[in-house]
């Protein structure tokens, strides 16, 4: 029997399944024209394409919510101020006062809240202000090169290319498996590169999508080196808090010898975007002592603050203030929660994928995994299988393969993962599975669903 639906304001009974397949049509044509493939599984979530599906391709974190709803999103006021344009959109002095203090006991004691803590919409934006803040000061010009240790987020080729025109150069790295970073590797992607050589070296630590923290000593042996090629450079450690083992193995850029010696090539970002589960509300921080990024983020007399293009608005200022300030060992209590729901959701995922047989990075200590909330998985095996001819991939500019592996799983186990390839691994194959995008029980249910489709292919 035909199954039917009534059309909003006509009252006309239409098909249901012809209803479903145009507008699986228009959604797959809507997916092949974004460009980020972030954005791509994000806009999957407003289709039919995921019903009763499980999205672990973003990098969301859901553990939080309950105790930010309770503690912080059902106690902010909004005040007649909140309406009203503020002077600095980069953030109040007393929001920047707490937020550094809140830094300062993660990065170091060293950042100064007047002159080095910039509040953006995101991480993103405060990657691009810093590329802007170093074109303006004569640092860098467009075209000129940005060295990223591959595999990496692949919103860096946003922040670095889009608007201020510089060339991401992806860094083989080290190991068998090439996943392991190491001066030697930078210094090799170095050489290699022609006139002029890159001039701003990109670290990621804890890393996205490795999932691991780097030791102190080879941050500041990367950072010696870089100096003294007259680089500068930004860590993004959006993730320093993300310790999955319950161990805290995390150690700062701005912590090491390097940064002490000049610290004004040695740029940090942060957010609340990931540790405090808040990607939707797009907070991030630039610390910098960079004169001519400081320039451009606060203004003067010929130029505008860039952080009026991208502010920290007034209705987010309201829940910074209501998480910082409200109670101001909140986020200290909430960072230690979060650590304890981190290695539940990060040990029951190990186990399943491992019963489950689905191999992953770092699986055998080979890359000891230890942050972030990332498994990154090794699905070479099934790239040469026999998938269904009707797969229509939502990923393009990949290895095929890849592409087919990931639109069947999406299909067929109703699962959206990143494909390793958007990212830059130096092999097809791998997939990104964020374990914190959605209940510790759908992670489950999804790794299942991932596991009975792998053993359908031959």
């Amino acid at each position: 029997m035909t199954q039917s639906i009534t059309r909003p304001g006509t009252g006309q009974d239409v098909d249901a399944a012809l209803v479903s397949s145009v507008e699986q049509a228009l959604a797959m044509e809507r997916l092949h024209r974004i460009a980020d493939p972030e954005e791509r599984l994000a806009f999957l979530d407003t289709t039919t394409l995921l019903a009763d599906g499980y999205n672990l391709g973003i990098a969301n974190n859901v553990l939080l919510f309950k105790l930010l709803k309770k503690n912080v999103f059902d106690k902010v006021v909004l005040t007649e101020e909140d309406a009203k344009y503020t002077s600095t959109p980069y953030g109040t002095q007393d929001v920047l006062d707490v937020v550094t203090t809140f830094l300062r006991s993660r990065f170091s004691a060293g950042i100064d809240p007047k002159f080095d803590v910039y509040a953006t919409a995101g991480g993103s934006s405060a990657l691009e202000c810093l590329a802007f803040g170093l074109i303006h000061g004569g640092v860098l010009k467009p075209g000129d090169r940005v060295m990223l240790p591959a595999p990496f987020w692949p919103g860096f080729l946003w922040c670095f290319e889009q608007r201020p025109g510089l060339r991401c150069v992806p860094v083989h790295l080290d190991g068998d498996d090439q996943f392991t970073l190491s001066v030697d590797a930078l210094s090799k992607a170095y050489d290699a590169c022609s006139e002029p050589k890159p001039k701003l070296l990109v670290l990621t630590n804890p890393h996205n999508p490795l999932g691991v923290n780097y030791e102190k000593k080879l941050l500041n042996d990367i950072c010696q080196w870089a100096l003294g090629k007259q680089m500068h450079i930004v860590s993004d450690e959006i993730y320093s808090y993300s310790q999955s083992t319950g161990t805290d193995g995390f150690s700062s850029v701005l912590s090491t010898d390097a940064y002490g010696t000049d610290p004004d090539r040695i740029h940090l970002v942060y957010g609340l975007t990931k540790d405090f589960g808040l990607s939707g509300f797009r907070i991030g921080f630039l610390v910098s002592k960079s004169n001519d990024v400081r320039k451009v983020m606060q203004g003067d007399e010929t130029l505008k603050s860039l952080t009026w293009f991208g502010p920290l608005d007034s209705l987010k200022s309201a829940y910074v203030r209501e998480l910082f300030l409200a109670d101001k060992g909140f986020p200290g209590t909430l960072m230690k929660e979060y650590a304890t729901l981190l290695k539940t959701a990060f040990d029951t995922t190990a186990k399943k994928l491992s019963d489950a047989n689905i191999p992953y990075v770092g699986q055998k200590d080979k890359l000891p995994r230890n942050a972030a909330q990332f498994f990154l998985l090794d699905l070479r095996a099934y790239l040469n299988k026999t998938f269904p001819p009707d797969l229509v991939p939502i990923n393009h500019e990949i290895d095929q393969r890849e592409a087919l592996l990931g639109a069947y799983l999406l299909k067929d186990a109703k699962v959206a993962l990143l494909p390793g390839s958007e990212m830059r691994c130096p092999k097809p194959g791998y997939f990104r599975l964020c374990y914190t995008a959605d209940t510790t029980d759908n992670v489950v249910k999804a790794i299942d669903s991932i596991a009975a489709s792998l053993k359908k292919l031959n």
